[in-house]
């Protein structure tokens, strides 16, 4: 179980919420103070603003890839179900369906995707990367192929629309509006319900989840379901602010989100990390990205830093996962004492809840 569910009493608890996000506060930190010092110009409020809404689509599909993450999976699709989202929701609109419909359809595209995905994994058992490989690449074909290769423009005065592609509420962009609220749903549904300690407890050992009760092929299967939706919402926004339904775009969201998810802290072998760190990372690769572009430095040369951002983060999230897993190990003879005996798994997966509302499985993971 990941260090971000073993919260304790009071400082305790304050205590390890930050030393669980400690890798991309300090790295959020660093560059604050760098960026104070070469561009005094990044704290204008308007830049400011920029930022939150320059993070928004990144964020919301890397909110979605955390949950895959942690169960040791990866999500290549989401660039592709991003673009597929977009173009759905543009031809919708130009066939004269109304906007709300529009948006629930292209949204429902990504969650299509992602239990396509889910299948693959968790019942065809096909290796992630190479499943949502192939999805990336035939959703990709399906895009340009319902728009003969060109982006479709589409017109629309509807106000909530246009809120969530270029619009703002008392000044706050409504993209990262939108931001805030879907990363707060994944913070609370990770951290608080059952569904949230499956997806560490599978991150950690699937055998062991599966013999603890946990239905692993269902909670897989919805974890990539999320991650489709969160990628086809961020389509829908991306058509909103650009008016057309581009089959190209996102091409590089899926790096993007998965640098934003290994910089907030989470282990790509599952079962370590977290949405806040996500957030935390989302928004330092936008405002990487906006000091960057106020220096100056080319989008060619973007991507080679954004690369190197990727190794050096990968190497320190390395070395925090073997200080982690020591410090489980060291903890377990103690864990071991205090927990029930392991619940058998043709019982517990019928049986019913305790008495804190958890199922037996949750009171064999560890904590």
């Amino acid at each position: 179980m990941t260090t971000e569910t073993r919260t304790g009493p009071g400082a305790n608890s304050l205590s390890l919420k930050l030393r669980n996000n400690l890798l991309p506060i300090l790295i959020l930190l660093v560059v604050v103070a760098a960026v104070a010092l070469l561009v005094p110009s990044f704290f204008q409020p308007s830049n400011m603003l920029n930022v939150g809404r320059q993070s928004a689509i990144v964020g919301i599909i890397a909110v979605g890839m955390t949950f895959v993450i942690l169960t040791g999976g990866i999500d290549l699709s989401v660039g592709s179900i991003l673009a597929l989202s977009g173009v759905t929701t543009a031809i919708l609109i130009n066939n004269g369906l109304i906007v709300p419909l529009a948006i629930v359809a292209g949204m429902l595209v990504g969650v299509v995707a992602g239990v396509i995905n889910g299948i693959g994994v968790a019942v065809l058992k096909v290796q992630p990367f190479i499943m949502t490989l192939a999805t990336m690449v035939a959703i990709q074909g399906l895009s340009l192929r319902l728009t003969d290769g060109g982006p479709k423009q589409f017109s629309n005065r509807e106000p909530f629309f246009n809120f969530i592609g270029s619009g703002s509420l008392l000044g706050i962009p409504g993209p990262f509006i939108v931001f805030l609220l879907i990363a707060v749903t994944g913070i609370l549904v990770l951290r608080y319900l059952a569904f949230g300690r499956y997806i560490y407890a599978i991150g950690g050992s699937i055998e062991a989840a599966r013999l603890s009760g946990v239905r692993t092929t269902s909670t897989i299967m919805l974890a990539y379901s999320i991650s489709g939706l969160c990628a086809g919402l961020a389509g829908v926004m991306t058509a909103a602010r650009l008016g057309v339904g581009d089959p190209t775009a996102g091409s590089l969201s899926n790096l993007d989100a998965i640098t934003a998810v290994v910089i907030g802290g989470t282990s790509l072998m599952g079962g370590i990390g977290g949405a806040v760190g996500t957030v935390f990372g989302a928004i330092l690769l936008a405002i990487l990205s906006n000091v960057m572009n106020l220096l100056g430095i080319s989008p060619f040369d973007q991507q080679i830093v954004k690369g190197a951002v990727i190794v050096i983060a990968v190497l320190v999230a390395a070395k925090a996962t073997v200080r982690r897993f020591k410090e489980r190990r060291t903890d377990s003879p103690k864990a071991a004492t205090s927990q029930p005996p392991v619940v058998p798994a043709s019982e517990s997966r019928h049986g019913s809840l305790q008495p804190d509302g958890s199922s037996p499985a949750e009171q064999t993971m560890p904590r």
